[in-house]
């Protein structure tokens, strides 16, 4: 039996979710060994990061992956403060979770 519309979107959302959830576990992990240890993984998860990005882009397109991705690598300033999203029609826009930023995404 096929899945309801109501049924795709939801799993659509925990996957998202669970997905940057992780990704930015794993980015913040990695600055934390750099941070602590002095130990820079950047190279080594490249890859990584490339194929998570890769994914994105495959299933929301470049743009919409461009605000993943700076979700995840820069959602906080230099002083550890949540930044602020300013999109083209200079609308601010202040992004806590991976849920609000799904619902960001599918809205545009």
């Amino acid at each position: 039996m096929a899945e309801s519309p109501k049924t795709k979107a939801k799993k659509e959302q925990e996957y998202f979710c669970s997905v940057v959830q992780s990704w930015d576990e794993a980015w913040s992990r990695g600055l934390n060994v750099f941070e602590t240890g002095r130990i820079d993984l950047a190279e080594y998860d490249a890859t990584f990061y490339q194929i998570i990005e890769t994914l994105f882009v495959m299933a929301y397109g470049e743009f919409k992956t461009e605000i993943i991705s700076w979700w995840v690598y820069e959602r906080f300033t230099a002083e550890g403060e949540l930044a602020v999203l300013v999109t083209e029609d200079d609308k601010e826009h202040e992004i806590k979770t991976p849920l609000e930023l799904f619902k960001f995404i599918k809205s545009l």
